[in-house]
């Protein structure tokens, strides 16, 4: 009977046998299939398929003399009584499936572990209290069946460092710089310090992309489709959310913006200038430094949530501003353990002296 055919019935979450690790040699040496289908044949995830593989490769000569990398089980089992020989204590969350699953179902619906463990403490249907750093190292250790980018953020990296800006943009910038900012702002003591962004869509002429606007101190988030990266475009975005929450009341809400020194808001008169051309500017704007997207960091997080929704080289041309503000509600009201899990949305109305 062929070794495909041969259905091996195993509960999702628990350990690989050795007649897992035969089944994965064969699909993975002979019929060359790939971790996720792997993975749906042993009922298992994708990530646990990645180690395993790992775990038992070994190198093998071509008939050329040149060498490949298979999956050996032998290896495999091997690698795995070494490590349970070696293990410390049992798991706090030992055998209880039905947390197991309760977990890694919410993290796949986008819960964070912050949250999961807060949301465990308070339920009586488990008798045992997980800190939100255990959770992260379950998942570092495959006990979830799931990896660091099932998160809601995903497997986030820092950018590297890049060269310095040129002279032009520094001569734009001069009285506009990062550290010429309300020490309120820096500190977010104070209500009404923005960041912003674009984010950008699939990589082609004439792609819309989002202007994305982060409040420092409450988190709360505006995101609003515009046509190009077009520093006109982002002038006009400003002036549609300036009609949204009126003239006076924009002021009052967005007292700074601190943006990238990319083209697209090199235009700091139009940014700060109302669209009615009063005299008073409806805000002021400032520049980072070059390639220092941390001081923009609020804006960091809220672009990886959107990245959820709009993976890097989706098409934004038939993306409707329903499921913008969709996206933008999610956001504004996912629970934050800053907030000790109340949410952006909750904070900002608050420190509002106008209905929105």
């Amino acid at each position: 009977m062929c070794q495909n055919n041969c259905n091996i019935k195993r509960e999702k979450g628990e350990h690989l046998s050795y007649e897992d690790r035969v089944k994965i040699e064969h699909l993975y040496n002979q019929q060359d299939k790939n971790y996720t289908e792997i993975g749906e044949e042993l009922n298992c995830h994708r990530t646990t398929v990645s180690r395993e593989i790992k775990k038992g490769e070994i190198k093998q000569k071509n008939y050329d003399w040149t060498y490949r990398k298979d999956y050996s089980a032998k290896r495999g089992q091997e690698v795995y009584e070494q490590n349970n020989t070696a293990k410390g204590r049992d798991l706090k969350i030992g055998k209880n499936k039905d947390l197991a699953k309760f977990i890694k179902e919410q993290i796949l619906k986008l819960r964070s572990p912050a949250a999961l463990a807060k949301d465990i403490k308070k339920s009586d249907d488990y008798d045992l209290q997980l800190h939100w750093k255990t959770i992260y190292n379950y998942i570092d250790k495959g006990v979830l069946d799931i990896d660091r980018d099932d998160l809601i953020h995903g497997n986030y990296k820092p950018e590297k460092d890049r060269p310095k800006e040129s002279a032009s943009t520094t001569r734009r910038k001069e009285g506009r710089t990062i550290r010429d900012r309300p020490k309120g702002a820096d500190t977010r003591e104070e209500f009404g310090h923005w960041e912003m962004d674009l984010v950008e869509g699939l990589k082609e002429k004439g792609e819309p992309f989002l202007l994305v606007l982060t409040e420092r101190q409450t988190r709360q988030e505006i995101i609003e489709k515009i046509p190009n990266k077009k520093a006109e475009s982002v002038v006009k975005g400003l002036d549609r959310i300036e009609r949204r929450f009126g003239v006076v009341n924009f002021r009052e809400t967005f007292k700074t913006i601190t943006t990238d020194n990319g083209s697209e808001f090199a235009d700091y008169e139009g940014i700060e200038e109302s669209f009615t051309g009063s005299s008073i500017p409806r805000t002021s704007q400032y520049y980072c430094d070059a390639y220092c997207s941390w001081q923009r960091g609020s804006n960091e997080v809220a672009t990886r949530f959107i990245r959820r929704f709009l993976p890097k080289g989706t098409s934004f041309k038939g993306i409707k501003r329903t499921l913008v503000k969709k996206i933008q509600e999610f956001i504004n009201t996912y629970p934050r353990k800053m907030f000790d899990y109340g949410n952006s949305d909750e904070i900002f109305r608050e420190k509002l002296n106008f209905s929105i």
